[in-house]
């Protein structure tokens, strides 16, 4: 779940700075439902902060939008550049999410606490995703983990699914893709209703049948969410044309139904486990290849420089907060306090979460990743240790698509 524009193995283009800013509200939402809001706020603004995990999905089909636009031409028999891929990738997320990791160990280790060696073991290979037992994939160590066991595994498939998504864009072009966002929304839908009508939405998350354990955090369920976000990559050139006025609609149109969704959603298990991902799939693509084109009202706002710093240290602030949540004084009297003392305990709170997340991006992502990039790299190849997130489409247009200029590259949640 991060990014960045420095040059890679591709050439350097211009910031997509709308998408960079979208991961700071995608991360800010996870935060929220984590940290609670105060019992005086407005129900309906309370309930729109408990469906702040609806920023994991947002992500992993971000991540798909950005990995195709970097490598849209990359195929798993190109071993050596298939292998700068996967290390530019490890160097990216893994250092800071070991480093939570080590944080929990040396924790446990300070109170005495009980270690659990193969939930640890699991947890450093990032695979606690695909455990049935709750408490290995989100408590044990660094509960935010498990969606990068997620990640790794869309990393994984990467090079497999891209050279069948740009053959099918020379193909048949835009409307190959939309019938493809199409067929992937379908697949979602058919989950959910498996597991509606079978009785299982109304499990307890911590249930190894439950729809939580396997829609909510197991990678082969958000496999199509992560497809739709490829898709949407090679869809941008096609949006190019639209006029400010259709990005300003679009992204109006998205805004209200998300938030109009959350703040007067219904209760039961059939709008919960629809939120996984149901819910958003069609709105998302929508709203991602309009922001792309750094045009509309909210590609604006996302791109101011306040938004676009929060973005960077997107990923930081999502990794190491849930711990952290908990050893703050502060946090308990967010939902306990009364008055002014829980509102200022949440911009407490907040304010701390993201000096430590900026911390962390500047003295251990960043240098960490640099290293790693560094130390694998051959002396006769470009660096693939950071990701430009766009690369240029223009290779993989059907005939009769004329490219539109503008626009660029967006750091990666």
């Amino acid at each position: 779940m991060t990014a960045t524009t420095s040059p890679g193995p591709h050439a350097r283009r211009p910031e997509m700075k709308a998408l960079t800013g979208l991961r700071a509200v995608a991360a800010t939402g996870v935060v929220v439902s984590h940290t609670g809001v105060p019992d005086s706020l407005p129900e309906e603004l309370a309930k729109i902060a408990q469906w702040g995990y609806i920023g994991v999905p947002m992500f992993f089909m971000l991540s798909g939008v950005v990995l195709a636009y970097n490598y849209p031409d990359l195929r798993f028999w190109e071993g050596r550049r298939t292998i700068r891929f996967y290390v530019a990738r490890i160097a990216r997320v893994m250092p800071l999410y070991w480093a939570m990791i080590a944080y929990c160990v040396a924790y446990y280790y300070v109170v005495g606490r009980h270690q659990y060696p193969v939930p640890l073991l699991q947890n450093v290979f990032a695979v606690q995703t695909w455990s049935g037992d709750i408490k290995v994939a989100q408590s044990y160590y660094n509960g935010p983990g498990w969606s990068i066991g997620v990640e790794m595994f869309f990393y994984l498939l990467f090079p497999f699914l891209i050279p069948y998504v740009a053959r099918l864009y020379r193909r048949f072009g835009a409307r190959g893709l939309v019938t493809l966002i199409a067929a992937m929304t379908l697949i979602v839908f058919a989950l959910w209703t498996y597991f509606y009508l079978s009785g299982r939405s109304a499990l307890p998350a911590a249930d190894p049948g439950s729809a939580h354990r396997w829609l909510y955090r197991n990678p082969l369920c958000y496999l199509p969410i992560f497809v739709c976000g490829m898709a949407v990559a090679f869809l941008i050139p096609h949006v190019r044309g639209w006029s400010t006025r259709r990005h300003h609609l679009v992204q109006a149109f998205v805004f209200c139904y998300v938030f109009g969704l959350a703040m007067f959603r219904s209760t039961g298990p059939g709008w919960g486990t629809a939120s996984y991902g149901l819910f958003f799939v069609a709105p998302f693509a929508l709203v991602l290849v309009s922001l792309a084109t750094d045009r509309g009202w909210m590609a604006r706002f996302l791109a101011t420089a306040p938004m676009m710093r929060l973005g960077v240290a997107s990923y930081a602030l999502y990794i190491t907060h849930r711990w952290l949540v908990g050893k703050m004084p502060a946090a308990e009297f967010i939902e306990k306090g009364s008055g002014l003392v829980p509102y200022v305990s949440l911009v407490i709170v907040i304010f701390f979460l993201l000096l430590i997340a900026e911390g962390a991006h500047q003295y251990i992502e960043e240098p960490a990743r640099r290293w790693i990039v560094r130390i694998t790299r051959r002396p006769d190849v470009p660096s693939a240790g950071t990701v430009n997130t766009v690369a240029d489409p223009r290779p993989l247009e059907p005939a009769g698509v004329v490219p539109q200029h503008g626009g660029g590259e967006a750091r990666r949640a």
